[in-house]
């Protein structure tokens, strides 16, 4: 890919992406392009427009089934120093998408701050947290809850910074899927008793070990919880639990969960995905959502 000049960053051709994704599935993207900086970024984009060529975002790949024969797209991966900077000021923390959320909670406990304690043991950088409003749960805490502002960058290469009340946050969903987020700004709390903070850290880590399975490869969580109910609770119902699509099944542990037993293929994920939402549409008359992102 010829890039604009002045822009710096690195650039690789054909590279499969299962290297780059939780689930280890996928083929190669045309290119795969690391800016080194929001200028880079705002160049490469900017170039993209006027060449149209189209891009997706890769963040952590850690809810994404990318199918077998690849993108024809470039992918932007917001993975330099440049956006991997994590900055606190009091109570407010100025993360950069690319920073590991395992290493925003630690910091964030290292510098005596709480209320974000419910991110700890989700995989994924903070941009990617953002992009789907991570959390708990339905009714638990999501990062929603603790955002002061997001910075982004339009299609264009135009960088814009959005507060908290124009951002459309929702159940799993952020509204944000036409920018690209380069940094974000959170409103913690001081933390009265930090020994008690790291704590619940602890027990969430502990809870999401004891009843998700991170035994093989998987992207967490396949399905959205529908309103009232719990997307494990109805594939289990339906049988489903243990059922093998090629090197891909359904986890003994987690209904919800989808593994890699070995060699799985995007189509093999793909066949259980559909299996669960006819199952539960026959049986319960609920339609399941996917809360991994597709891309093909």
């Amino acid at each position: 890919m010829n890039c604009p000049k002045g822009f710096r960053g690195s650039v690789r051709e054909n590279e499969p992406l299962a290297g780059l994704t939780s689930w280890k599935i996928g083929g190669p993207a045309k290119s795969i392009v690391e800016p080194d900086s929001g200028k880079d970024l705002s160049l490469i984009l900017a170039h993209f427009e006027r060449e149209g060529i189209p891009f997706f975002v890769l963040g952590g790949g850690s809810n994404l089934l990318v199918d077998d024969g690849g993108v024809e797209a470039a992918v932007l991966r917001l993975c330099s120093p440049g956006f991997s900077g994590l900055v606190f000021r009091g109570c407010l923390a100025e993360a950069g998408a690319g920073v590991p959320l395992r290493k925003f909670v630690a910091s964030a406990a290292g510098a005596g701050l709480c209320g974000f304690e419910f991110l700890a043991g989700i995989p994924g950088t903070v941009g990617g947290a953002v992009m789907m409003n991570a959390g708990k749960g339905r009714e638990g805490g999501s990062i929603a809850d603790i955002v002061e502002s997001v910075t982004v960058v339009d299609r264009s290469g135009r960088e814009i910074e959005l507060r908290r009340r124009s951002i459309d946050f929702s159940y799993r969903e952020s509204g944000l899927d036409g920018v690209i987020v380069t940094s974000v700004k959170l409103k913690l709390a001081g933390a009265a008793d930090s020994p008690a903070v790291k704590r619940r850290i602890g027990e969430y880590v502990c809870y999401r070990v004891s009843t998700q399975d991170f035994t093989r490869p998987s992207a967490g969580c396949v399905f959205k919880n529908p309103p009232g109910d719990s997307a494990g609770r109805l594939i289990d119902a339906c049988g489903l639990k243990g059922r093998r699509s090629g090197g891909a099944a359904f986890s003994q542990r987690h209904a919800n969960f989808i593994l890699n037993l070995g060699g799985a293929v995007s189509a093999d994920v793909r066949s259980l995905m559909e299996s669960a939402v006819s199952s539960v549409k026959e049986r319960f008359s609920v339609t399941l959502e996917p809360e991994v992102r597709l891309w093909r």
